[in-house]
């Protein structure tokens, strides 16, 4: 578990050094100025439009390696800001293999508004989890060679989103720990430490506070596991806040599918399934620490999803937190009953807005893909400041029809409601179900991630993994709704 290092500075001190020299693609206009190029390159002239990248030289200079690149940030479909982030984690990457000690990246005075990229390409896309690896490689540190100092604003931004991508990073340490770590009641002690420094007061259900509290979905999912289920609620309450903001995550620490048992490759990847948890509390975390004037709480159902003598069958009834009871059809439709019990425990607080996240249905990939994440929701104007909140910081959402006809689907003749529909329109029915678990008179909005949190292969700049999706976003949505 380990990122680079990124390293803002006037002037350029020499060391075994991988040198990127960036060009725009039109106007082949570079981001550097002619000034900042050191004196033993050659001079650097933008690559053709095929090339995109080239090495203008490689050798030694004062007895250290060094390899200099010329790189056109050029795709029709792509923006330059994401292209120079995917240049500049795929040079970590090479000069870990080439053994050069750092990544420099030189960028003139008029090119300062991309020192956000570069730093998030350094902390994001240099990413690695090595825990378990016998050879853990040194992490590349990024330096970002500045024309002139830079200011004030630029400096606490560049504080800003160092800690958005601690919390970032730190979502994707938990999702990539294998299930025979990562268990409902140790990953509520790891929320319940971790929450603690960052701020918020933490408390923790266990199974007795459960059926207290009357959270039956959760209970019912979780039973069938040797690790008992739990329910972290951190609370971030800042004096004088403008707003209030509860966040609800879905984390099924491990799902099997229950006795509709998943299929073997199926099940690969399934230790994501708590994406949602990892998502809102990382987020909330970040949120403490930055200390932004809004009132938070972040509620995180924490289950694992497995078989045993005791876990819940198909045509179970079990009885939600407010009253309402769900038959049991599909046992692997199981992250929706846990998110019902917690969305109660939310609308009962009463804030002005509700934000759930989920892996929660394989429908939503189907019609979205694996980089986009689908938003339903009651209000409308919600759910497009979610989608402009994920694009102003480079994550892709969209927002989908919470289509209420399709709500005959969960009828039932024996219970309130059953947990799935048919297969079509899988994603708008969960959403449908979820819909009726929260305040009608309350803004909320629903976030499916299963396409890019569990996606396994890159997503743009970042590597093989957790991506720690949607954190950044909902970092970007609260400092929209304080706006």
């Amino acid at each position: 578990m380990a990122t680079s290092e990124f390293i803002l500075k006037k002037g350029f001190k020499f060391e075994a050094d991988d040198l990127l020299l960036f060009f725009y693609d039109k106007e082949e206009e570079p981001l550097f100025s002619k000034g900042q190029v050191p004196g033993f390159l050659p001079e650097p002239k933008c690559p053709g439009e095929k090339a995109k990248g080239v090495t203008i030289a490689a050798g030694t200079y004062r007895n250290k390696r060094y390899v200099a690149r010329a790189i056109r940030l050029s795709d029709e479909d792509v923006s330059p800001e994401e292209l120079l982030k995917r240049a500049v984690s795929s040079a970590i990457s090479n000069a870990e293999e080439e053994d050069l000690k750092r990544v420099v990246i030189f960028l003139s005075r008029a090119n300062h508004s991309l020192i956000g990229p570069c730093q998030e390409a350094a902390l994001l896309g240099g990413y690695r989890f090595d825990k378990y690896l016998e050879k853990k490689a040194e992490p590349c540190p990024v330096h970002c060679v500045l024309e002139v100092n830079p200011g004030p604003d630029e400096k606490k931004g560049l504080k800003q989103r160092a800690e958005t991508y601690e919390w970032v990073n730190f979502a994707r340490d938990i999702l990539n720990e294998p299930p025979n770590e990562i268990q409902p009641e140790s990953l509520a002690a790891i929320f319940q430490a971790e929450g603690k420094k960052a701020g918020l007061k933490v408390t923790v259900w266990d199974e007795k506070r459960l059926k207290k509290e009357g959270c039956g979905g959760i209970l019912a999912v979780g039973k069938g596991a040797s690790s008992k289920p739990r329910l972290v609620i951190g609370e971030y309450r800042p004096r004088k806040a403008k707003g209030y903001l509860c966040l609800v995550g879905k984390g099924v620490t491990m799902d099997t599918g229950g006795y509709c048992l998943k299929p073997a490759k199926s099940q690969i990847g399934m230790k994501y399934d708590m994406g949602g948890a990892a998502m809102t509390f990382a987020a909330a975390c970040a949120m403490a620490r930055l200390k932004i004037p809004m009132r938070v709480t972040v509620i995180t159902p924490l289950v694992e999803n497995d078989i045993s003598s005791s876990a819940f069958h198909t045509t179970d009834i079990i009885t939600i937190r407010n009253g309402k009871t769900v038959q049991v059809d599909n046992t692997d439709a199981e992250g929706r009953l846990i998110l019902a019990d917690a969305l109660c425990i939310a609308s009962e607080l009463k804030p002005d807005w509700i934000v759930d996240a989920a892996t929660l249905t394989g429908a939503c990939v189907v019609a979205l893909g694996e980089d986009i994440a689908g938003v339903f929701g009651s209000d409308r104007q919600f759910n497009s400041t979610i989608v402009k909140a994920g694009e102003n910081v480079g994550e892709c959402l969209w927002e989908m029809p919470l289509h209420m006809p399709y709500m005959d689907q969960l009828k039932t003749t024996i219970a309130d409601m059953k947990n799935i529909g048919s297969r079509w329109g899988g994603a708008i029915t969960a959403a449908l179900f979820l819909k009726k678990f929260v305040s009608d008179e309350l803004k909320w909005s629903h976030i499916d991630i299963a396409g890019p949190c569990v996606k396994e292969e890159p997503l743009g700049f970042l590597g093989k993994g957790a991506k720690g999706f949607g954190v950044k976003t909902l970092m970007e949505l609260a400092n929209m709704l304080l706006s």
